[in-house]
């Protein structure tokens, strides 16, 4: 059904080959295709996997393993591990 104003957002095609696509009007989020570990040094995230497979490293060998539909809030420190290649949706709140 189609009514009222909205946008579909296909938000795992908008990913791009390499980096990431930020969605306008949307501060600090954004959709990553992701082909190789990526750090992030600090602050609060919010992770949903679209496609693929991913891990969150953390500190002192812990880790999570999300599959596509999962999410994870994390603070502080952590690795981007995507098995393959992974879809994520990733919101970095500005507070």
């Amino acid at each position: 059904m189609n009514g009222g104003s909205g946008t579909l957002l296909p938000l795992a095609r908008l990913a791009p080959g390499e980096g990431a696509f930020e969605l306008p009007d949307w501060p600090g989020l954004r959709v990553l295709r992701l082909r190789r570990a990526e750090e992030r040094r600090g602050g609060r995230f919010l992770y949903v996997l679209l496609e693929g497979e991913l891990l969150i490293d953390l500190p002192g060998g812990a880790y999570l393993h999300l599959r596509p539909g999962d999410a994870a809030q994390i603070e502080g420190e952590h690795a981007l591990s995507p098995i393959g290649e992974a879809v994520v949706l990733e919101w970095k709140p500005s507070s």
